[in-house]
């Protein structure tokens, strides 16, 4: 699926969250999440409910 220019999702291994960058918004969702998977399902639901179509 084709991610928008500068739209970025990183998980942290460390700390078990995720960091979305979406529209020039960054926003930290702490999780904990089970595996980066999961953290990046999260991410991406979170994008589409803000317009992102992939």
């Amino acid at each position: 699926m084709a991610y928008e220019p500068d739209m970025a999702i990183v998980f942290d291994s460390a700390t078990k969250a995720v960091i979305v960058s979406f529209r020039g918004v960054t926003v930290y969702l702490p999780g904990p999440y089970v595996d980066p998977k999961a953290a990046v399902l999260t991410a991406e639901a979170y994008c589409r409910r803000l317009g992102w179509r992939d």
